[in-house]
């Protein structure tokens, strides 16, 4: 049985809960649970359906449930910076995915669109009129895209390339990409930093890097600052198979006032391992970061 728990974190205390689903085995699940921006609703993924829920009370105020095809699961989910609108997507095998948009006041499908690669990311716009997500090929260049969508009306704008973007963001007047750490060995001595694109225009902008470190596997930005995994990326090789890749030496995360004009703090490393995409996310004041939705940590950025 899965359930969806409300927290005062502050306090530790436990607010509420409610059963959400029944899975007949024991397999876990990678769900979601994101507020809508007025804190009126709760929504929360199961493998294939979106619970609407009243935040005050955990009640049901409906379930939507995508039309999936057969091997298809959900995987991310994000409600819309004004509104009750939220993007679901959906990956299947071996690597394609579909993506929703619907109204949570009523239900209604609003758009959908079939995706090249699985999704790892999705990124409202600060105003709520457009959105991007990441749709990597694994550890290649060639192929990698990050797409970008109006909603109104609901159309496919820009196709962008970028080498393996497996977390976006907005800001302001960037979008934000990050790759992951473990394809870090798809290239010799390469160093990992913070990529963007100014979104009027979608020039590719200047690169940040940090001495002796690579930035990778997610971004976030929130009230004017930044945040991103951070630290040392060791390669490993498998000479037998010729083959490389990159693992994590420890988990950090650093954060930057405005568009990286200034870092405003670099934790020490933490418990935990690297999980791409959804790792860490500032709330929506900018002070606050999430770490490791699995296992929650939570942290005060000065």
């Amino acid at each position: 049985m899965e359930s969806v728990e409300v927290w005062d974190y502050r306090q530790k205390i436990k607010i509420g809960n409610t059963r959400l689903a029944t899975y007949p085995n024991s397999m876990p699940t990678s769900n979601t649970v994101r507020f809508t921006a007025d804190g009126l609703f709760l929504i929360a993924s199961e493998p294939t359906k979106v619970h609407v829920l009243d935040a005050a009370t955990l009640n049901s105020l409906r379930v939507i449930e995508p039309p999936l095809d057969q091997g298809f699961r959900i995987n991310k989910l994000e409600t819309s910076p004004s509104g009750h609108v939220a993007i679901v997507a959906a990956n299947g095998f071996p690597n394609s995915a579909v993506l929703f948009a619907y109204d949570l006041d009523s239900g209604r499908l609003l758009f959908q669109w079939k995706s090249p690669h699985q999704v790892t990311s999705v990124s409202w716009k600060l105003d709520g009129t457009e959105f991007a997500v990441a749709a990597p090929f694994p550890c290649t260049w060639f192929r990698d895209t990050i797409h970008v969508f109006s909603v109104n009306p609901w159309l496919h704008l820009e196709t962008l390339k970028a080498r393996n973007p497996t977390s976006v963001a907005f800001s302001e007047d960037r979008l934000y990409f990050v790759e992951s750490g473990f394809c870090k060995g798809s290239m010799f001595d390469r160093h990992l930093g913070l990529e963007s694109f100014d979104i009027n225009g979608w020039h590719r902008l200047q690169t940040v890097l940090l001495p002796n470190r690579d930035i990778h596997s997610f971004v976030s930005f929130a009230n004017g600052r930044l945040l991103a995994g951070t630290g040392n990326v060791k390669i490993q090789h498998d000479w037998l198979d010729g083959t490389t890749w990159g693992v994590e030496t420890y988990l950090q995360f650093t954060t930057w006032e405005g568009d990286a004009r200034s870092i405003i703090f670099s934790s020490v490393p933490v418990a935990g391992r690297t999980f791409d995409g959804d790792t860490a996310r500032l709330s929506r004041t900018g002070k606050t970061v999430l770490l490791n939705p699995r296992n929650p940590q939570v942290f005060q950025v000065p």
